[in-house]
C-alpha cells in the first residue's frame, strides 16, 4: 500500500517564522509611514532631530542610538542627539569626519552593520569607557540628500539580544533617506526665520538712524523756522529795519533743511544710480557730502565707465555708503579718498580713509552684544555683487575697504574678508 507523501520536517515551523516574519516588516514600514507624517508638519530642528532618533529606536527595537550632523566649518561630525546608554555627555561631542563606525559611513556613503564592536577596529573604544556603555552591535546609516551626506544616524543593541540583519539595514536607509529630507527642509526653514528676523532687526535699525537723522538734522531746523519766523513778526512791529536781515536768516535755514531732506532721500533712493549709473550717483554723493561734511572727501571714479544691473549698482554703492558712513561715525578721519581702479577683467572699488581705525576680529566677534550689523551688511551685499570685499584696518593706522568687481557678472560667488595689520 502506498504511503502518503509526507512534509518536509519543520515546513510549519518555518512557514510560521516567514509569517512572522513579514508581519514584523510590514508593521515597521507602517511606523515608518506614520512616523514621516509626523516629520512633514515639524520644523523645529531641535524637536526634529530628537523625534527622528526616538522613532529610529522604537522601529527597530533598539535600546539606544545616535544622531549626527557635520560640519564643513571644523569638518567634524557632531552627536546632535543621543538616546540611551547614558548618552546626553555624548550630545554636542564631535569626531573627525572620517573617524569611528560614522565616521567610515559618513565619508563612504554607505550602511553598515556590525555585530561585535569589541572585534572592529573602527569603533571608538574611549567613548564607550567615558560613557559606561558597552555598545555590542550596531547597524549606521548615512543621511543622504541630493547625493551629499549630510550626517550619520546609528543604531545600537537590539532589546532582545539578536543580531542585526539585513532587513534592519534596509529598514534603516528607508528611514535615513525620509530623515535627511525633513532636516534639510527644517534647516531651510530656519535660514528663513533667522533672516526674516535678521531683516527685521536691519528695518528697525534703519527706521531708528532716519528718526535720529531726522530730530537732529531738519526737525531742528524747522523748529528754529518757527520760532524765527515769531520773532519776525515782533521785529516787522517794532524794528521794521531788521526785516530783510532776519528773512535772510530764515532762508538760509530753509535751505538748509531742504539740503539735508534732500541728501536723505538721496542716501534712500539715489535716483541717479538708476538713471546715470554708479559714477554719477558717486559724483552726486560726494558733492552733497562735501557741502554738509567738516571731513574732506576727495573723489577719483573718472575710470568708472563699466555699468552693471540695478542690483549689483545699488550693492555697490550701499557698500561705499556703509564704508563712508562707518569713517565719519567712528574713525574721526580727517579725510576720505573714493576711487576707482580698473584690474584686467575687474574694477576695484576703495574707500580709505586716515581715522583711527579698529581691530576687525573684535568687531566681527562683537555683533552679538553690540547689535551693529554694518560689516556684515557689507559682506552680504558684496556676495549679492559676486564681489570680493577686502577690509584692511589697523588701530591709528586708518582703514582701507576694497571692493574688486568682475566687469562681466560670473555666477554669484562667496563675498570674502580679510583684516590685516600691516
Amino acid at each position: 500500500m502506498a504511503r502518503a507523501p509526507q512534509a518536509p520536517p519543520n515546513s510549519t515551523d518555518e512557514s510560521q517564522a516567514q509569517i512572522a516574519h513579514l508581519e514584523q516588516r510590514i508593521g515597521a514600514l507602517e511606523a515608518l509611514q506614520e512616523v514621516a507624517l509626523v516629520f512633514s508638519s515639524e520644523f523645529q530642528l531641535e524637536r526634529l532631530l530628537a523625534l527622528i532618533l526616538s522613532s529610529a529606536v522604537d522601529v527597530m527595537k533598539a535600546s539606544a542610538g545616535s544622531l549626527l550632523l557635520y560640519d564643513g566649518t571644523t569638518k567634524e561630525l557632531v552627536f546632535q542627539v543621543v538616546q540611551g546608554g547614558g548618552g546626553k555627555a555624548l550630545r554636542q561631542k564631535r569626531i573627525r569626519s572620517d573617524e569611528g563606525i560614522a565616521g567610515w559611513v559618513f565619508s563612504r556613503g554607505q550602511p553598515v552593520i556590525v555585530h561585535d564592536t569589541g572585534m572592529d577596529s573602527r569603533h571608538l573604544l574611549r567613548i564607550d569607557e567615558a560613557l559606561r556603555f558597552h555598545t555590542a552591535a550596531m547597524v549606521a546609516a548615512p543621511l543622504i540628500y541630493k547625493g551629499k551626506p549630510i550626517g550619520v544616524i546609528e543604531i545600537i543593541n537590539k532589546k532582545s539580544g539578536e543580531q542585526f540583519v539585513e532587513d534592519d539595514q534596509d529598514l534603516l536607509m528607508a528611514f535615513a533617506a525620509q530623515a535627511a529630507v525633513v532636516i534639510e527642509n527644517a534647516r531651510l526653514f530656519q535660514q528663513v526665520v533667522s533672516e526674516r528676523d535678521r531683516l527685521l532687526v536691519v528695518e528697525e535699525e534703519v527706521r531708528r538712524e532716519l528718526a535720529r537723522e531726522l530730530h537732529d538734522g531738519p526737525s531742528q531746523i524747522l523748529a528754529a523756522i518757527i520760532m524765527g519766523l515769531k520773532f519776525l513778526k515782533q521785529v516787522i512791529a517794532r524794528q521794521p529795519e531788521r526785516t530783510e536781515t532776519e528773512l535772510a536768516e530764515l532762508e538760509r535755514l530753509a535751505a538748509q533743511a531742504l539740503h539735508q531732506v534732500r541728501n536723505m532721500l538721496f542716501d534712500l533712493r539715489p535716483v541717479a544710480l538708476e538713471t546715470q549709473g554708479l559714477r554719477a550717483a558717486l559724483e552726486i554723493y560726494v558733492e552733497r557730502l562735501r557741502a554738509s561734511e567738516d571731513v574732506k572727501l576727495h573723489l577719483d571714479v573718472q575710470l568708472l565707465k563699466t555699468r552693471w544691473s540695478p542690483k549689483v549698482e545699488a550693492a555697490l554703492f550701499s557698500i561705499i555708503q556703509e564704508a563712508v558712513g562707518n569713517a565719519k561715525k567712528h574713525a574721526q578721519p580727517k579725510n576720505i579718498w573714493i576711487t576707482a581702479q580698473p584690474q584686467d577683467d575687474q574694477i576695484a572699488l576703495s574707500v580709505r580713509d586716515d581715522g583711527r581705525g579698529f581691530d576687525l576680529a573684535h568687531v566681527e566677534e562683537s555683533y552679538a552684544q553690540r547689535g551693529n550689523l554694518g560689516l556684515l551688511n557689507m559682506k552680504e551685499r558684496a556676495e549679492i555683487a559676486n564681489a570680493t570685499l577686502d577690509i584692511n584696518s589697523k588701530p591709528g593706522k586708518g582703514t582701507l575697504v576694497t571692493l574688486t568687481v568682475p566687469m562681466r557678472q560670473p555666477t554669484r560667488r562667496s563675498a570674502r574678508v580679510f583684516s590685516s595689520n600691516q
